[in-house]
């Protein structure tokens, strides 16, 4: 499995086979199948920008990590590219103990593009906006994030699909969870421009309150400019089932203890997608250590 660092605009390291970098971009070759993940790290840089053009009929996965201990200000531009017919697995982590971080990464899919987009973020006081264009005829695009705040901890999320190609397919699937005094606002905006007929559009956001002074705002918004379309949406907020918390304490475990499984359980289409051992390890104690 190939790890790359990137710091100060620069790639740390050798560069498998198929992949190169130059000027802040960091290119897969066309018609291509890489068969381990490719791991991308910054860390410890505030202001990063990165580009990532995955090149036609290529398939890959990518695990971008974006990890601080600094207070100071954090501003990252990230973008993704993929070409005609790619296969685009990709898990964003974002692990900043800012006070003031900002995250905007945008997604363009292109005609054939299968993209499975998936976020983690487990950050102090963060704004972040994933923006995936569905630019081609084909494109599949579907969206998986998971937003944890805990004491302190506040959270602004904009996920967006963007529909500007016909028989395109966007999914989202969020969930926003909260304890102590911790905040989230997770805001799921879908848009369909006119003329972009047999579009397959769906969202839904959850919010999970594990404790009655954290507060969780959610907002699914569609847009749509075209009949010749399916689209839905849902949006709820509320506790863990006390049922489930009761049957499970009956088992002999304690109430936290219940919550955390029923939160990793929900959280496991996430956490099985990172296949870097390590990795997976810290991300799942970074998610109970705020529950």
């Amino acid at each position: 499995m190939a790890k790359l660092i990137l710091k100060d605009h620069q790639i740390e390291g050798e560069l498998p086979s198929g992949i190169s970098y130059s000027k802040s971009r960091l290119s897969f070759a066309a018609n291509k199948e890489f068969i381990e993940p490719i791991i991308i790290e910054i860390k410890e840089d505030n202001n990063e920008s990165l580009i990532i053009e995955v090149g036609r009929s290529t398939a890959v996965t990518i695990i971008l990590e974006v990890s601080s201990e600094e207070e100071f200000d954090h501003n990252y531009n990230l973008k993704l590219i993929a070409e005609e017919n790619t296969q685009v697995k990709y898990l964003l982590i974002s692990e900043l103990n800012s006070k003031n971080g900002f995250i905007h990464h945008t997604f363009e899919a292109k005609k054939d593009a299968n993209l499975e987009l998936m976020g983690g973020f487990v950050s102090n006081i963060l704004k972040a906006k994933m923006t995936a264009k569905l630019l081609g005829k084909g494109a599949n695009v579907h969206i998986r994030v998971v937003a944890i705040s805990s004491t302190n901890n506040e959270q602004n999320i904009d996920i967006e699909l963007i529909h500007q190609a016909p028989y395109s397919t966007g999914l989202m699937h969020n969930i926003a969870i909260a304890n102590n005094n911790g905040k989230i606002i997770l805001n799921g905006v879908e848009k369909i421009e006119q003329g972009m007929i047999k579009v397959d559009a769906y969202q839904s956001l959850k919010g999970i309150i594990t404790s009655d002074d954290a507060v969780i705002e959610v907002n699914p918004i569609l847009l749509i400019d075209e009949h010749d379309i399916k689209a839905g949406h849902g949006a709820t907020v509320g506790k863990l089932d006390e049922h489930s918390i009761y049957y499970l304490m009956s088992r002999g475990l304690t109430k936290k203890e219940a919550e955390k499984l029923m939160i990793n359980g929900l959280l496991s289409p996430l956490i099985d997608a990172i296949t870097d051992q390590e990795l997976k390890e810290r991300f799942i104690n970074l998610v109970n250590d705020r529950l």
